[in-house]
């Protein structure tokens, strides 16, 4: 009897100083931010993005037939605030992307945000994700640096621009959780 009583006197007291409350308390901080990505692959000294490794050391040629499989591209692609590459720097994205299905046309994305300009200077954001080369690819943001630790969200992609050398100019959502 006298056990019960102290867990009940326990309890009552964990329950009454907010200990369980403080842990129960959500309190994420969602922050939506925009950027516009230039990716300028194959332009000579100007390019962004290059190839760094072939499938079965073929050509370019061959790649193309098979969709690239193999093929890994290693990128430091400008972002700015808006569609045009004048437009105010927000930073660089920095990562690879790696061609991995034979039958599709399909790339596995792994990059970082670094943003060098506003209110999250210095500021990192992590970026995971399969690539269909869809109207609307979407990627996990899985961390990041400086505000952005512990981030956690989606990034929503759209082509606003595809040019006849494969540059592309690339609108980009995100929607961040913070802890």
């Amino acid at each position: 009897m006298q056990l019960l009583s102290a867990i009940i006197l326990v309890v009552l007291i964990f329950f009454s100083t907010g200990c369980v409350q403080d842990h129960l308390v959500v309190s994420a901080q969602i922050v939506y931010l925009q950027w516009y990505m230039h990716d300028t692959p194959y332009s000579g000294p100007n390019s962004s993005s290059i190839p760094v490794t072939g499938s079965n050391g073929s050509d370019f040629q061959t790649e193309v037939q098979d969709k690239f499989f193999g093929q890994i591209f290693v990128f430091d692609d400008p972002l700015t605030l808006g569609p045009s590459p004048q437009s105010a720097s927000f930073g660089r994205a920095q990562g690879t992307y790696t061609y991995v299905s034979r039958e599709e046309f399909v790339s596995y994305v792994s990059y970082t945000v670094s943003i060098r300009s506003g209110v999250y200077n210095g500021s990192t954001l992590n970026i995971l994700g399969a690539s269909q080369y869809l109207p609307g690819n979407k990627y996990a943001i899985v961390g990041g640096t400086g505000d952005f630790i512990l981030a956690r969200g989606i990034l929503k992609e759209v082509v606003v621009n595809l040019f006849g050398n494969a540059s592309a100019t690339l609108s980009h959502h995100a929607t961040v959780y913070l802890e």
